[in-house]
């Protein structure tokens, strides 16, 4: 069994009719999701395309900042080997955190 879902674009102006064909396990199991939420079949459709796309997105996102956080590390490891990494002990790290904290408790007290 197949479904023809018909949506609201066309291709001209993005509006009109879209005809996807679904192969019977498919449409059965898109209708089961339908059920699950409560929702009729073309919103479900609409719904679960949309959350894909999303997912898509993201996870082109997270894998372009991957690549952008392996870049960071390649050159904070080449300035190393270069001599030119300074390095910062807790006591200093903890020191600049806390500093904020304590600007904040002297402009209370006054």
């Amino acid at each position: 069994m197949r479904l023809i879902v018909k949506s609201t674009m066309s291709h001209s102006s993005r509006s009109g009719p879209i005809s996807v064909v679904l192969p019977a396990r498919l449409r059965d199991r898109v209708g089961a999701e339908a059920r699950r939420r409560g929702m009729k079949l073309s919103p479900v459709i609409r719904t679960l395309v949309a959350e894909r796309l999303g997912e898509i997105e993201q996870a082109e996102t997270l894998t372009r900042t991957e690549l952008w956080q392996r870049a960071q590390a390649w050159a904070s490891w080449d300035e190393a080997e270069r001599g030119e990494n300074v390095e910062v002990g807790w006591d200093e790290i903890e020191t600049e955190l806390e500093r904020p904290a304590r600007a904040r408790h002297r402009r209370g007290a006054r």
